[in-house]
């Protein structure tokens, strides 16, 4: 359990790291808009997917977990994401609220992706872990199956966030490091 002084400490730095992530925007978009270019995109609608959008702070009490009617209780660290900002889409990375975890934690594409992963991919979180210790921070493509997922290992400490994209797991101890990580730096 992490004392209440370095949780402080750890809630303060990843206010800093959400905020330069949100502020570091042009300098991804450029990034993007570049690379989606070298690729054969044309630059009006390289432009149209790079986008940043920040939906205002809603109250969310709890997490909903992917077992259907399970929620987790905030940790400290989701609680400060969570007063931070709404919904927020950001190139392609879509921060979730609770509502749009259900939404998407109950399509059958989502739940394939969930049974490929337990059959499949051996120590994956879904492989490894219950439904009712497993929810979605994030998604950057539905289609594809790439997103973030929050594991609750210990029913209170913070969730560690384990990320999917083009069959590559990225493990970070919480939010803090995850948020490290997009802002170009090793969490750990």
């Amino acid at each position: 359990m992490i004392g209440t002084d370095a949780v402080q400490g750890m809630v303060s730095e990843l206010h800093h790291e959400m905020s330069q992530y949100r502020h570091q925007f042009g300098i991804r978009r450029n990034e993007f808009i570049t690379e989606a270019m070298s690729c054969g995109m044309s630059e009006e609608e390289a432009g149209s997917y790079a986008i940043q959008n920040i939906g205002p702070v809603v109250p969310v009490a709890c997490m909903p977990t992917l077992a259907p009617g399970k929620t987790r209780p905030l940790s400290p660290l989701l609680a400060a994401r969570y007063r931070y900002a709404g919904d927020w889409k950001d190139i392609g990375e879509h921060l979730l609220l609770p509502d749009e975890v259900r939404r998407i934690a109950g399509t059958e594409q989502f739940r394939g992706w969930i049974s490929d992963m337990r059959n499949y991919w051996i120590e994956s979180a879904p492989y490894r872990f219950g439904d009712d210790r497993l929810s979605l921070l994030s998604v950057t493509s539905e289609e594809e199956g790439h997103f973030s997922m929050l594991i609750w290992k210990e029913p209170d400490g913070e969730p560690e966030v384990w990320t999917y994209a083009s069959q590559h797991e990225y493990r970070f101890s919480h939010l803090l490091h995850w948020f490290k990580w997009l802002n170009g730096r090793s969490g750990e």
